[in-house]
């Protein structure tokens, strides 16, 4: 049974995590800006408490933001915050990459840096795809 108390005590961590990721990526609160912060700060919980790597924790947040910023069926405002907060994550990849004289981060300040938001589509555009009027 020792194996197992790693898992219990990452689970609500975990659950938390992602039920905050998934907020965010769906922007189910875009006007609350610190949701992405505290998103931030359960990942680094996890890291901190459990045994989930700081790499894949720094990377998925990273993701998140940035393909959150992509994504124009969501509100503007909520992609730039979303793309304004994507260098935190970026930052810590660099930081576990520093530690270990690799380069992996690199490429993700690539898409990070070449990122171009295009307009999110309007509400009219969205109605546009319904035939049930």
């Amino acid at each position: 049974m020792m194996f197992m108390k790693p898992v219990l005590h990452e689970l609500p961590y975990l659950e938390n995590w992602r039920w905050l990721s998934r907020r965010i990526r769906c922007a189910l609160d875009p006007d609350e800006p610190r949701l992405i912060e505290h998103y931030l700060t359960e990942g680094r919980y996890l890291v901190c408490c459990t045994g989930t790597s700081a790499w894949t924790v720094a990377l998925t947040s990273f993701r998140l933001l940035l393909d959150t910023a992509c994504d124009r069926a969501l509100p503007w405002h909520w992609r730039c915050l979303c793309l304004d907060q994507a260098w935190r994550p970026l930052l810590e990849l660099r930081n576990l990459d520093r530690h270990e004289h690799n380069q992996r981060w690199q490429p993700f300040a690539l898409q990070l840096a070449n990122c171009v938001l295009l307009p999110s589509i309007s509400y009219d555009e969205l109605m546009q795809g319904l035939d049930d009027e």
